[in-house]
């Protein structure tokens, strides 16, 4: 924040500054998450664009971290505990950073730069159980069901992942300054 040389006032805060402030992190964690998430769906349920068991492991930390992110918020709120955001902010660090494992992994497999969990990406085909299945509807990890610019799915769940702890990151250490 900038200091105007006519007015001893601090200046008010421009919409960048604003976008990188705690409350406004919190909330475009929550947003990006949710976003995230009823993508997959639609995806799925939509485009018909079927999940690997490797993307239905993805899916997992976006709904924590959707919570996560309402915590921090919530630890942003006046009269809250000081440490419950930065400690939000750093959980969502790690939930983002899971993620993004999770979803580097995935590509990683799809591009054929380390071999998979055998049993959604070798000939072996998982146990029916006495259950008839259609072997038709298994979705191999190291096939790409869909990409747009030659990302994957997976490579757009790692990017989004990586900006979800580009803003989980900011968000802990502006707390973690406040608190200091």
């Amino acid at each position: 924040m900038q200091k105007s040389l006519i007015d001893p006032r601090p200046a008010r805060p421009t919409a960048t500054e604003m976008l990188f402030q705690p409350p406004a992190l919190a909330v475009f964690l929550a947003v990006l998450s949710a976003g995230i998430l009823l993508g997959a769906f639609g995806f799925e349920y939509i485009g018909g664009v079927k999940p690997c068991a490797l993307c239905l492991g993805q899916r997992l930390p976006w709904p924590i971290l959707t919570v996560t992110a309402g915590v921090a918020m919530l630890g942003l709120r006046r009269g809250a505990s000081p440490l419950l955001a930065p400690a939000a902010f750093a959980v969502a660090l790690l939930i983002a950073l899971w993620s993004a494992y999770l979803a580097g992994f995935h590509a990683g497999v799809e591009w054929k730069w380390w071999p998979g969990p055998a049993s959604c990406t070798g000939t072996d085909l998982p146990s029916s159980g006495g259950v008839s299945f259609n072997p038709g509807e298994i979705v191999k990890c190291d096939q790409i069901a869909w990409s747009m610019f030659g990302l994957s799915l997976a490579g757009y769940n790692f990017i989004f992942s990586l900006v979800a702890v580009v803003a989980a990151g900011i968000g802990l250490l502006k707390t973690l300054r406040h608190t200091a």
